[in-house]
């Protein structure tokens, strides 16, 4: 099962921490992230996390290399915004979610979006169903 990973779980993957661990678990998988994530997770690091850019480009090849990576498109970006007036999602979860399911993923790994809430795509986005779960609640 494809299952996508938001940019608030992967920050935790450069911790020193059980949250770090849960991380590599879903890393290990058959997992996807889009290019807002890679954005956003380069984006936490150097402003909140002091990082340098040479440590940003590595920890970034890597997820490029260990995930699926979704582009960002017109297509994701007209889902998000179905998403947003159905789901009352902001813009930016909306293409996270988006993404998630235009990748065929039944699973989205977020701390800050609604645990337990199925998104159900349009018959144009598939007719798929998307589970958002909080992987760090037991």
């Amino acid at each position: 099962m494809k299952a996508f990973i938001d940019t608030n779980v992967l920050v935790y993957w450069v911790d020193d921490s059980v949250r770090a661990d849960v991380v590599e678990r879903l890393l290990a998988q058959d997992c996807v992230i889009s290019v807002q994530v890679l954005n956003e997770f380069a984006n936490v690091l150097r402003k909140k996390r002091a990082m340098s850019l040479a440590d940003i480009e590595v920890l970034s090849s890597t997820l490029i290399s260990t995930c699926e990576v979704h582009d960002l498109s017109v297509r994701t970006h007209r889902e998000a915004l179905a998403l947003m007036s159905r789901y009352q999602l902001s813009l930016y979860d909306a293409n996270i979610v988006a993404a998630a399911g235009l990748s065929g993923c039944a699973m989205l790994y977020s701390e800050d979006m609604q645990d337990g809430l199925n998104i159900l795509f349009s018959e144009l986005a598939g007719g798929s169903t998307l589970s958002i779960r909080n992987p760090f609640r037991s």
